[in-house]
Parts: structure tokens; sequence; C-alpha cells
């Protein structure tokens, strides 16, 4: 159930932008070995003024998730991201900058404002 935020510059074209969403979600729930429909994704675009990033990076993938994944779980992920972001020209492996937000289970307020600690979820957090 991670919640997968992209920010970057406006200016990209509408297809591009779909298939950015295409490639993180897949790669989310590939490597996360989540559900198909177990998709939370914000894009947001922002005036040239308003989006500044110390080069080369050009996009900022943000996912939060719960703790527990191992590292090597997080690498996979990362590698699996820029080498989809980059086989589909969308974007250089070096303008990618990933960040994973990891917070507590009993921190997300889930189906109705229940701790998912106390929720079976349908999938493992520690992969």
């Amino acid at each position: 159930m991670p919640l997968v935020k992209v920010e970057l510059q406006k200016g990209y074209d509408r297809l591009k932008l779909i298939k950015l969403r295409e490639i993180v979600m897949s790669q989310v729930v590939q490597t996360l070995q989540l559900s198909e429909n177990d998709q939370n994704f914000r894009l947001i675009e922002y005036e040239p003024d308003f989006f500044q990033m110390k080069p080369p990076y050009k996009v900022i993938i943000e996912i939060s998730l719960f703790s527990g994944r191992t590292p090597k779980t997080k690498k996979l992920l990362f590698q699996n991201l820029v080498q989809q972001l980059e086989t589909h020209q969308l974007f250089e492996r070096k303008e990618v900058f990933i960040l994973l937000n990891e917070q507590p289970i009993e921190n997300w307020g889930v189906r109705g404002g229940i701790p998912a600690n106390e929720l079976e979820l349908g999938f493992i957090v520690e992969i």
C-alpha cells in the first residue's frame, strides 16, 4: 500500500507522464511483491521557478511505505526504477532522485481509520 509521489517540472508530454506512472507503479508492485490493484500514485508538476534540483536531477520519486523492507529489496527497487525509466527513454539514470519514506506500520490509518498493524494486509512487508 505504498504512497507514490512523483514531482517534476511542467512541460512533459501527457503520454510521457502516463508512461512514467505505468513504469513507476509496475516496478513498485513487482519489486515489493504487491497486488496489482495496490496502487496509490500522485504526480505533481511545478512551474520552472518552483522546481529546483541540483543537476543532473530532473525528477523526484518519493515512496512512502511501511518499514521493514531489506536493504537488498530497496536497492533492487532503485535499480529497477532507473533501469526501466532509461530503457523507455523517459529519464537517464542520473536524472532520477528516489526517496523511500519508511514509517512504522502502526502510523498508518487505513480502511476507515484502522491502524494497519491491526489488519491482514494481504502482502508481506519483510522482503
